[in-house]
């Protein structure tokens, strides 16, 4: 398989890197990322997450996922997986 080119998100990359510089100087946050389905939010996650784990080794990453079919009935299912991934379950 091909690996994917990604392009032209810099000012997104710099945002969240913002973010977890906030994050490691002991400013708890989270963070959601929105967007119309195809627009690259994936794509985005997973090359900041790629780029601060190369920076930071021992970085925890957890993502939660939802959307507009099966997240309307449960608000928290984000938070679950997110939860469950930080803690094994």
């Amino acid at each position: 398989m091909e690996k994917q080119v990604f392009v032209a998100r810099e000012r997104e990359l710099a945002q969240l890197d913002g973010l977890l510089q906030r994050a490691l100087a002991g400013q708890g946050l989270v963070c959601f990322l929105t967007g119309e389905a195809g627009s690259g939010k994936t794509a985005l996650v997973t090359e900041f997450a790629r780029r601060a784990q190369e920076q930071y080794a021992d970085l925890a990453v957890a993502v939660g996922q939802s959307d507009a079919q099966t997240g309307i009935g449960d608000a928290h299912l984000p938070f679950r997986e997110v939860l469950g991934q930080l803690t094994g379950d």
